[in-house]
């Protein structure tokens, strides 16, 4: 389903399009002389977010429980589904990031007390749900938890749920650490007493990762010490976000040979990746070469993200001290591994190395993607020892596939 709406879309009285069993809002886009500024359209997605509390407690008191989406709303609590669609989204296209968008519906809005598995974001309990987790958040914060949000404003926008409109940090956490530590917030934190003794000992829930091929030359890097998430599974949560579709074991991606056989993510600024590890340290190479190849990409990356250094591959040789830093940068070497409705043309760096689909993506119509970078070592008579791939933390969320060396 595209989210680029083309000018001049007749807006129906139900303000609803069917397509391919999804309501899409219709809506118009604003001739660029009248296009407000950001202050008025955060002003107009306050009042929809007003709008829309309204209708959850409409819902709530007829059925006695939450909606477990924003869909459920339309049409006989939200009868204008053009409501669900922020002004930034209207100028934009954009619209929620894919593993929590809403199934049947396109909508700028994140629903977080919807019924999405916490999967990776909980290991050991994969099952558990992002609205179990919430109701848990509210045991410690009370009614300021956020049942609805806008993630395209600076700060984001938040209706508590009490029905309360605040700003905050990309990470709604961050506005409440003077009364709770982020630690005490997560996941992991509030179904500690649930989880099976492994699971909290090693923060993973035993996954099985494919075994290297005796075959595979030292040149491709072993990463299957370091793997964090396998391509089978929704890592960031939910179901059907995986990368399944890409074949595991030797092959050849963007004419260089790798060894496929599950990833490592890093942590980012967004909530759904805090689970994971800032940095990585010590991936083993011990040998020279001219040149190292990174399969990877990035989680939770926006348009807004271009330019911006999301990670760096700290080189660490092996006769010295020397180290050099290779930088990662958004819409140069990685984008968001779901296609975005409203990137910008790449660059003639920004190289595309796989291409592919999960359940998430055929259901926005927009295919998955791996990227391949290039290093030239400046030093290739110098054996590199290993290296650190490093977070930097920004909202894109950085993760990495394979590395070669030749």
């Amino acid at each position: 389903m595209r989210n680029k709406i083309a000018r001049g879309l007749i807006l129906l009285s139900a303000g609803v399009l069917a397509a391919g069993g999804l309501l899409v809002p219709a809506f118009a886009q604003d001739p660029p002389s009248s296009q407000p500024t950001a202050a008025q359209e955060k002003e107009a997605c306050s009042r929809n977010l007003k709008r829309i509390y309204e209708a959850i407690q409409a819902y709530e008191t007829d059925h006695k429980s939450l909606p477990n989406w924003l869909s459920d709303l339309v049409p006989q609590y939200l009868n204008d589904a053009n409501l669900l669609i922020c002004p930034v989204c209207r100028r934009t296209g954009r619209t929620e990031s894919p593993h929590l968008a809403d199934p049947k519906i396109s909508s700028s809005y994140l629903f977080e007390f919807c019924p999405v598995p916490l999967g990776n974001e909980l290991p050991g309990l994969p099952a558990r749900t992002r609205r179990e987790w919430k109701r848990r958040q509210m045991g410690l914060l009370g009614s300021v938890v956020p049942i609805v949000r806008c993630r395209f404003h600076t700060p984001a926008l938040n209706v508590s749920f009490d029905g309360k409109i605040y700003e905050s940090p990309g990470m709604w956490e961050m506005a409440f650490t003077n009364r709770v530590r982020l630690s005490e917030l997560t996941a992991p934190a509030l179904f500690a007493a649930e989880l099976p003794e492994k699971a909290k000992a090693t923060g993973q829930a035993g996954r099985a990762f494919p075994k290297r091929d005796s075959k595979a030359p030292k040149e491709l890097i072993d990463l299957g010490g370091v793997y964090n998430a396998m391509l089978n599974e929704s890592w960031h949560g939910g179901t059907e976000n995986d990368l399944a579709a890409l074949r595991q074991g030797v092959q050849t991606l963007g004419g260089i040979d790798f060894d496929v056989r599950g990833l490592l993510q890093l942590r980012g600024s967004s909530p759904s990746s805090t689970n994971f590890p800032s940095e990585v340290k010590g991936i083993r190479v011990r040998q020279r070469c001219h040149h190292l190849h990174f399969l990877h990409a990035a989680a939770f990356g926006m348009v807004t993200d271009e330019g911006k250094q999301i990670a760096a591959y700290v080189i660490h040789y092996a006769t010295n001290q020397m180290r050099l830093d290779v930088p990662v940068v958004y819409g140069r070497d990685v984008r968001n591994w779901h296609l975005l409705s409203d990137e910008p043309p790449a660059g003639k760096d920004l190289k595309v190395a796989w291409v592919g689909e999960n359940g998430i993506s055929r259901k926005s119509g927009r295919a998955l993607r791996l990227f391949v970078s290039t290093w030239t070592n400046p030093v290739p008579d110098f054996e590199i020892d290993s290296i650190d791939f490093v977070s930097r933390q920004a909202n894109a969320a950085p993760f990495l596939i394979a590395i070669t060396a030749d």
